[in-house]
């Protein structure tokens, strides 16, 4: 598959699990076109079955408590990392209003966006994360793809728990550094770290240089991986793509 490369915008300071790097954004594959209004369309999309992936159309979006409310949080497009603006869909699809879930504190924020500023496209996959297992599930359509090992956070900053989305996907400076060779930066961060190496928390999942700790509990938060892995995940995955963390 042909990979666009966005240009570099800034150093991007990201993930919990590993510090600070100079990364650059890479084009996720493209979700799928959602269904235009007048398609009878799932009353309520959830990351278990029916995904949508929400986009960013112009410079910001401004995030509502609830449709024609007060203003809670206003985003800029593009991400700080050059990454396009993306959301999950919580609430069902249609209306003038969408709600969605935020890549803000506290994990597990909502808001409603005006339906006119974002682009919104269907996402078949899902991906299951099983700490206890140590194990990544990846599901396309409700059914079992692939099973992959991973590696969590420790007892002291362990991994959260709760339902994500993939915001990000980035190519670390260095293929054989602490992130691989490709980190996605999920909506999520840290219970435990506010900042980290001059990041702010957020939790990923990534590759590794020592892949002999896959299937421990060794990061500050992040999911580690095989890099063959993530690299499988990033050929595949767009942006918007659902990831609970389970128990």
């Amino acid at each position: 598959m042909r990979r666009t490369r966005f240009a570099a915008i800034g150093l991007t300071a990201l993930l919990a699990g590993c510090g600070g790097s100079a990364s650059r954004p890479v084009a996720s594959p493209s979700p799928t076109p959602a269904p235009s209004p007048t398609t009878p369309s799932p009353a309520s999309p959830t990351p278990v079955q029916a995904s949508y992936a929400a986009t960013a159309r112009g410079s910001s979006v401004r995030v509502l408590a609830r449709p024609d409310g007060p203003v809670t949080h206003t985003l800029a497009n593009p991400q700080p990392s050059g990454a396009p603006l993306t959301f999950l869909l919580k609430g069902p699809l249609g209306g003038d209003w969408l709600e969605v879930y935020l890549p803000v504190r506290p994990n597990g924020s909502s808001g409603y966006v005006r339906a006119s500023d974002v682009s919104v496209a269907s996402v078949p996959y899902r991906v299951d994360v099983l700490r206890l297992a140590h194990r990544l599930r990846l599901y396309r359509s409700g059914v079992l793809m692939k099973e992959f090992p991973v590696a969590i956070g420790t007892r002291e900053t362990p991994t959260p728990g709760g339902v994500f989305y993939l915001k990000e996907l980035l190519v670390p400076p260095r293929p054989g550094g602490p992130y691989g060779p490709y980190a996605y930066g999920l909506s999520g961060f840290s219970n435990v770290l506010t900042s980290f190496g001059g990041g702010d928390g957020v939790i990923g999942i990534h590759g590794t240089d020592d892949e002999s700790t896959v299937g421990t509990d060794v990061s500050h938060g992040c999911i580690r991986m095989r890099n063959a892995d993530v690299t499988y995940l990033a050929r595949l995955l767009p942006l918007g793509t659902p990831v609970r963390i389970l128990a």
